[in-house]
């Protein structure tokens, strides 16, 4: 095909800056690994013949995961900036399948699988493309991992590679015709649709976000522990809970109640969780920040890309009392931050790196993450849906004829505590990672069942 003739060129494309931060800020750090991993349980057959040949159409439609990143290369640029370079990896080189004789094996267990191999799982770019596929079959059901490094894509950007994969194997399962596999402009695999703006450069503009910064190093961000190991010596640490259908409607009628979304709902929880942990475990009471993603991709962009920003939204803890006044207090602080355009700002001020070579950047960033790291990060990619064009009257998906039963995304991890939350055919998944530097794996099992205990009340 058209497509397939143009992949096996030997090519090269330019990384974004938000690309080239994120690969800094891994390498700054011997043990910090920013991979995440998307589980899907499944019952029913999956064939291994047919994921390979979705894979090779997946990767043809996206070829920045069969990129690894470089700055060896024939130019002067390479000094400055790194590029993706396209491989000629396929399906079968990515999907690797494990068998399994447990019957007991649940998705438990397989979060402990990757938590106990994740330096193995781990990614580097410098070597090896951004994603690992695991078919892990046991004799009840068979999990699907798609471990993405962070470099390649966002949330979003995930999610669309995994909605275009299962598109591509029911067309070959089902025998259809193919969906066309070729993507849009190659030379716009890597570059997110982030155009630098001299307005940001504004007085209006610079003046909150500056404001913004400043609250960090006046009022430092509250810590979860009382003592902390270097990350490079610091071990992953993961935890999953799973909220029936009729949990989350009494989440949902809480929420109503204060006419506050589900999002602030949590956020609000998450707030009362930090402020009684603080107090009990470690005695203090400072301001607590948390850090929210914000996606700055326009509704119809569904590249493999990081378009991703954030903000930092803080509180004392003599502010955070009742529910309905703690979600009014929320719903400000965050109009003023879209308001200001605090994670436009930020995403668009990286441009200035560009000029700096790589080199220099890895120690700027180890020197200054610590200072800018929150207290918590809570990300909710919402409500999860792989594939609306091939479910049952019970609201599952499908993958062929596996029943997709249960999906679960484990977030990478620093060293803060990172929750993500995820809806799935009305049940509600909240997975949490951490680096031991932070909580060692009781005491972080500890912390994501008190933001149970308060989500649900």
């Amino acid at each position: 095909s058209v497509a397939y003739s143009i992949m096996t060129l030997k090519q090269r494309f330019p990384a974004s800056i938000v690309d080239e931060i994120t690969y800094c800020v891994e390498s700054s750090y011997s043990n910090l690994h920013l991979v995440y991993d998307w589980i899907f349980t499944l019952e029913g057959e999956v064939s291994s013949e047919v994921s390979r040949k979705a894979l090779d159409h997946t990767l043809n439609y996206y070829p920045k995961c069969r990129c690894i990143l470089v700055n060896k290369y024939p130019s002067y640029k390479r000094w400055f900036r790194y590029r993706w370079e396209l491989t000629e990896s396929t399906g079968k080189d990515i999907l690797q399948e494990i068998e399994l004789s447990d019957p007991n094996f649940t998705i438990r267990e397989t979060v402990d699988y990757y938590v106990h191999n994740h330096i193995s799982l781990s990614i580097d770019l410098s070597s090896h493309i951004p994603l690992k596929v695991l078919l892990i079959r046991t004799p009840q059901r068979t999990f699907f991992s798609f471990i993405m490094h962070h470099a390649v894509a966002d949330g979003v950007g995930s999610i669309s590679f995994i909605q275009k994969f299962i598109t591509c194997y029911e067309d070959i399962f089902y025998e259809r015709e193919p969906a066309d596999t070729r993507s849009g402009s190659f030379a716009d695999i890597s570059v997110p649709s982030m155009p630098f703006r001299w307005n940001y450069f504004s007085p209006r503009r610079l003046g909150p976000y500056f404001s913004y910064n400043k609250l960090f190093r006046k009022e430092p961000p509250v810590r979860l522990y009382s003592q902390q190991l270097p990350v490079d010596s610091a071990e992953f640490v993961a935890g999953v809970r799973d909220l029936p259908s009729q949990r989350l409607a009494v989440i949902r009628a809480t929420a109503k109640t204060h006419q506050a979304t589900v999002n602030d709902y949590l956020l609000a929880a998450h707030f009362q969780t930090v402020k009684k942990w603080t107090r009990e475990w470690i005695g203090q009471s400072e301001r607590i920040f948390i850090a929210v993603p914000i996606n700055l991709r326009p509704p119809e962009d569904r590249t493999m890309s990081n378009i991703l920003s954030s903000v930092n939204l803080s509180l004392k803890p003599e502010l955070i009392r009742d529910t309905g006044e703690l979600l009014q207090l929320i719903r400000q602080e965050m109009a003023l931050l879209n308001k200001n355009e605090i994670a436009q700002t930020m995403a668009n001020l990286s441009c200035l790196l560009h000029p700096i070579p790589p080199s220099l950047i890895l120690p700027l960033l180890k020197r200054s993450a610590p200072d800018f790291a929150p207290t918590v990060l809570l990300s909710n990619l919402g409500v999860l849906s792989p594939n609306p064009a091939h479910q049952d009257e019970e609201g599952f998906h499908y993958l062929g004829p596996a029943r997709i039963c249960n999906i679960h995304v484990i977030p990478n991890a620093g060293g803060w505590p990172d929750v993500l939350v995820s809806t799935y055919n009305k049940q509600l998944a909240i997975t949490q990672a951490v680096l031991s530097s932070c909580f060692p794996q009781e005491t972080a099992e500890r912390f994501l069942d008190a933001f149970v205990r308060e989500i649900t009340g």
